[in-house]
């Protein structure tokens, strides 16, 4: 049995992606909706280093994540669906995800490296 590493590797990461998509959609402002169903992780094909992205696919979503100043935050929307930036919305969104979860992103990565090994040292 031959163990790829790379495979091995872009499993673990794409795991890890949808461990910082899920809280990045956790941590998005919702009105809608749209921008925390844009959401997606995906292996980057070529090259070769594994790569995995998350982003969010929404035209807005750059705007949205870069607006530090969250005006009008806890206010009442026009739409009537909720307050701006609730939930639990928060600038920087994505990055914080990333921040929060990378300890766990490694641990993924590395546990199924080990159970890889394992399955062909057998």
């Amino acid at each position: 049995q031959v163990l790829s590493i790379k495979n091995v590797t872009v499993d673990g990461l794409l795991a890890g992606g949808l461990v910082v998509q899920a809280d990045a959609q956790r941590h998005v402002p919702v009105e809608y909706g749209v921008l925390r169903q844009s959401a997606f992780t995906r292996k980057v094909r070529g090259g070769d280093s594994p790569i995995v992205e998350v982003g969010f696919t929404a035209e807005y979503a750059p705007y949205v994540h870069e607006n530090l100043e969250m005006k009008w935050r806890g206010q009442p929307r026009r739409s009537g669906k909720g307050v701006y930036w609730g939930p639990r919305g928060e600038a920087r969104f994505l990055a914080n995800a990333v921040e929060r979860q990378t300890k766990k992103v490694v641990e993924i990565v590395s546990s199924r490296a080990e159970a890889a090994l394992k399955k062909v040292s057998k």
